[in-house]
């Protein structure tokens, strides 16, 4: 089954990828600690296991005294997830994966156990994966098989409720097969927590997360694996601001000529300059076993975050380090064209072999701008006397904005005067500013003209009516432009206010 489009939107906030995983490097042919390109002992958070060999405790922070074991049913590991304060989660999703199958061992009837799920609360979830997502893929090698699978679940719900903070996830089924002539140095087991949300402070932005897999590139039989995506879209002009996310199982530092691109057509795709790399990916070396933050750099926060493989062109290992999965977000702005709606990643190597799993997209469409200005006649009334307010709202932003909200709440001393609501022209019976209006879509450059009245009451005392308006849209809600105060003096008898009419 291939890459599906889990989940898009377009609002003001961003992506992010968190995770670890869930082994550490062995030695070659044994399940010691070591520096070859696989796991010999899962990790784990309960602290009362013995270690695995001469495998070090996790010194912390986040997770000190954390340990090893051969028991995947025992494995867990736990990352950060930081959102800003004031964030809206949107959409959370919860993907795990390993190898299941090699020359000696095959645990196929476990790859569809729930795993544990764990939130900054300390409460456990058992969670079963989606069958809509699961996805497998094998290498045929001289009589024998290497398979890896990749499972993943929706678990927004959780997310919403626990926030930020610490997260883990355990009991992900995977191998720790010891020979490399039965896993071609391909044990491995991880997790990775995408998560969607939504905060005004960020800007406008297109966000798509893609879940599944397309097989294990692999040089044997697989070394081109192109993922075709849509559902997504970039500003109609100007300049294109985007970020891609990756997550994916058993990449190695040490082994070069893995590379991902990201094209806007097949055409394109064949071109190294679409060849995607950032401060801890390098474009011939992508997949390192690397757990990267939302900048692209190393992120050393989550279990066993001191102990990483040194990425390079190749990298080097170091004993007993996180092994076997990658996460990352990287600059792709150069990758992508104005007006566009699809392209196509591809997966490539020449040497090591890995599972990409799931991919998010990040384009910034650009904020609508409003220009809000108000009016209000007459300057000068008196008790009695009908106030007329009227609003021009002036999209001069980059982009449209669909279902713009205008919202005026009714100063004191004033009554709103029904069906008096005018847009464009056109009356709009029943409207009510202080109940919000909704003026339908501002195309860049478009201008609205709204206007209504209210009737000063007869028993308002001499003073000022001040007033003013909002505009918000559906892309960012709570994002809000006001306009200018308008004010209105109130004489205390008519003749201060229109001695030629009183």
């Amino acid at each position: 089954m291939p890459f599906i489009n889990r989940f898009n939107t377009i609002t003001c906030g961003a992506m992010t990828f968190t995770g670890n995983t869930l082994g550490l490097s062995n030695e070659a042919n044994t399940n010691n600690a070591g520096t070859n390109n696989s796991i010999g002992a899962f990790i784990t958070l309960n602290t009362a296991l013995p270690p695995v060999d001469a495998y070090p405790v996790d010194p912390g922070p986040l997770t000190p005294g954390a340990t090893t074991t051969l028991d995947f049913n025992q494995n867990s590991s736990a990352a950060l997830l930081n959102i800003p304060a004031g964030s809206t989660v949107l959409h959370a999703e919860l993907i795990w994966g390993g190898n299941y199958e090699s020359r000696d061992q095959n645990i196929v009837g476990s790859i569809n156990n729930s795993v544990t799920f764990t939130g900054p609360s300390g409460a456990p979830r058992i969670i079963a994966p989606d069958p809509v997502t699961a996805n497998t893929g094998t290498i045929a090698i001289s009589g024998f098989n290497i398979s890896f699978y990749m499972r993943s679940a929706d678990v927004t719900n959780i997310v919403i409720g626990e926030g930020a903070g610490q997260y883990s996830t355990g009991g992900v089924p995977g191998l720790v097969d010891p020979l490399n002539a039965s896993t071609i140095a391909t044990n491995h087991a991880g997790w990775t927590l995408a998560v969607v949300y939504r905060n005004i402070a960020f800007p406008l932005r297109n966000m798509t997360l893609f879940v599944g897999a397309n097989g294990i590139v692999n040089n044997f039989s697989n070394p081109i694996v192109d993922v075709p995506v849509s559902g997504f879209s970039t500003p109609a002009a100007g300049p294109v601001n985007g970020r891609v996310l990756i997550s994916a199982g058993e990449g190695d530092a040490v082994i070069t000529g893995d590379q991902a691109r990201f094209a806007p057509t097949v055409a394109d795709v064949v071109n190294p300059a679409f060849n995607l790399s950032g401060p801890n990916n390098f474009s011939t070396n992508f997949f390192a076993s690397q757990i990267n933050d939302d900048t692209g750099n190393l992120d050393t926060s989550g279990t066993y975050g001191s102990r990483n493989q040194i990425n390079g062109t190749p990298g080097t290992n170091i004993v007993a380090g996180r092994q076997g999965w990658d996460i990352t977000n990287v600059d792709a702005s150069a990758n992508l064209v104005n007006n566009q709606t699809s392209a196509v990643f591809r997966f490539t190597t020449i040497g090591d072999e890995y599972m990409p799993n799931a991919l998010g997209i990040q384009i910034d469409e650009g904020d609508p701008i409003f220009e809000v200005l108000k009016s209000v006649d007459p300057l000068l009334a008196c008790p009695g006397d009908v106030l007329t307010y009227t609003i021009t709202v002036t999209n001069t932003g980059l982009s449209d904005a669909s279902n713009v909200i205008f919202t005026d709440v009714i100063p004191s001393g004033v009554d709103f005067i029904e069906n008096s609501v005018i847009v464009d022209g056109m009356q709009l019976s029943g409207a009510n500013p202080a109940a919000g209006i909704n003026i339908g879509t501002l195309a860049m450059g478009q201008t609205r003209t709204i206007s209504f009245s209210v009737l000063i009451r007869s028993k308002q005392s001499p003073g000022f009516v001040i007033d003013e308006a909002e505009i918000e849209y559906e892309g960012c809600p709570g994002k809000v432009t006001t306009s200018n105060k308008v004010i209105t003096i109130i004489c205390k008898n008519c003749d201060d206010c229109r001695p030629k009419d009183c």
